[in-house]
């Protein structure tokens, strides 16, 4: 699903220019499960995310293609930032490739769908630990659990991997115009070259606050600087680990399959600042401050330092307006998923979860191992624990643009939600979960 060259890359501020090549290609994988009563599919795309029309004309050319409808399929983002630029909405110069990406989608789905067989599956969970930290607060303990779910023929051929593990997708970063699959891309291209003839795709976790290697925001000291060579390190690592994990699986044929969903309203967050005080702040700053023109990132540029170095990025008031625009706009409703694939359980959300929420969805199931898939389906934003809220409020729209004092609550400025919005979507993650 690589994108032509010539594109605007995008995702990152900094990153203004056209690509001009591919570092590696872009897929979409998918695994289709049939126990005789129920058929599943999960579906991983190596991008940012997706708005809602194109997840559902997805979703559209799945179910026609293949009779799989929601509950029952799983489209999982791997939430790669050298990918399509179109999670917020497709604009026209993205509108024939989204139009390809649903149908390549949907066409994986088919396949996979067409070419099922007689399997065993097994899972197991590990940890891969020293590898990913908290960006708001880097001294915070993150979840490294890492889980594979493990499908072979009878006969014990590799059929698929999958791996859920929670980290940005920002290995590589914006200083290059080609494409490339991140550190996900890399992890499969690994997995897929020692287990032949396996099909093996990420599962991103809820890494809403969690990047890769020490990129704690505010960290001027990075010695990895997003290079390719930083991309092939984290996906061999979580690879090689994901290759351990896997060996302790054991796999049956006897395995039953299951799924339920529900809706859930998510509240838009309320600022105490009106629409007019914060569109003067950004016209003031704007003309303050500038705006970047190059086509990558400067020299010295990660994501731990960029809104610091260029306050011009997330530091002119754009978001502060946004937030204001938005707060009398209805609740946000999404559909929260849990699939079963014998003991372990999936739960499937949109939204960029913070680190901490999807350790309470998988502290507070009992039953077996759970596995939490953010970035799924439609991307809606930031989704932030209420700990971190409480470290913002009181400021005025002035102060939470100084990127030196608040770059690092980034996630939490920006989330469109309220306070309690975690906790009401975990709350209804598990609720769900008991009835799979």
């Amino acid at each position: 699903m690589t994108p032509p060259v010539g594109y605007h890359m995008g995702q990152w501020g900094l990153r203004q220019g056209r690509s001009n090549g591919v570092h590696r290609d872009l897929f979409a994988r998918a695994l289709v499960l049939d126990d005789g009563e129920r058929r599943l599919a999960i579906l991983s795309l190596e991008d940012c995310g997706t708005p809602k029309d194109v997840t559902e004309n997805i979703q559209r050319q799945v179910a026609a293609l293949t009779g799989i409808g929601m509950p029952n399929l799983i489209i999982n983002h791997t939430h790669n930032h050298t990918a399509p630029d179109y999670i917020l909405g497709v604009t026209p110069e993205w509108r024939t490739y989204a139009n390809y990406v649903a149908d390549l989608a949907a066409g994986c789905v088919y396949e996979a769908a067409s070419a099922l067989r007689p399997a065993v599956a097994g899972h197991a969970l590990g940890s891969h630990e020293g590898w990913t930290i908290n960006r708001q607060f880097k001294d915070n303990v993150v979840d490294t659990d890492l889980g594979v779910l493990v499908v072979d023929e009878p006969d014990g051929t590799p059929i698929a991997r999958l791996v859920n593990f929670a980290a940005h997708g920002v290995a590589d970063g914006g200083q290059y115009l080609t494409w490339s699959g991140d550190y996900a891309g890399e992890m499969s291209a690994v997995i897929e070259e020692l287990e032949q003839g396996s099909v093996a795709m990420q599962i991103q976790g809820a890494a809403g606050d969690v990047l890769p290697f020490d990129w704690w925001f505010g960290n001027l000291e990075s010695k990895h600087m997003h290079t390719h060579e930083d991309t092939a390190l984290f996906g061999a690592a979580l690879a090689t680990q994901a290759i351990k994990v896997a060996a302790d699986a054991e796999t049956t044929g006897d395995i039953r399959l299951g799924s339920a969903s529900g809706m859930v309203e998510l509240p838009r967050r309320q600022v105490p600042w009106t629409v007019e005080h914060a569109q003067a702040l950004h016209e003031r700053l704007k003309k303050e401050l500038g705006s970047y023109k190059g086509d990558v990132w400067p020299e010295g540029t990660t994501t731990a330092n960029s809104a610091e170095l260029h306050p011009e990025l997330y530091g002119n008031g754009a978001n502060e307006l946004r937030l204001a625009q938005q707060q009398d706009a209805p609740p946000v409703k999404i559909e929260v998923q849990a699939l079963r694939i014998g003991d372990l359980v999936i739960s499937a959300h949109p939204g960029e979860m913070f680190n901490e929420l999807g350790v309470a969805i998988k502290d507070g199931h009992s039953g077996g191992t759970a596995w939490v898939a953010s970035y799924c389906n439609e991307y809606i934003g930031y989704v932030s624990t209420r700990s971190s809220y409480t470290q913002i409020v009181g400021f005025e729209p002035e102060e939470l643009v100084d990127m030196k004092r608040f770059r690092r609550f980034y996630g939490t400025t920006t989330s469109p939600f309220a306070p309690d919005a975690g906790e009401i979507l975990v709350q209804s993650a598990l609720d769900i979960l008991k009835k799979v």
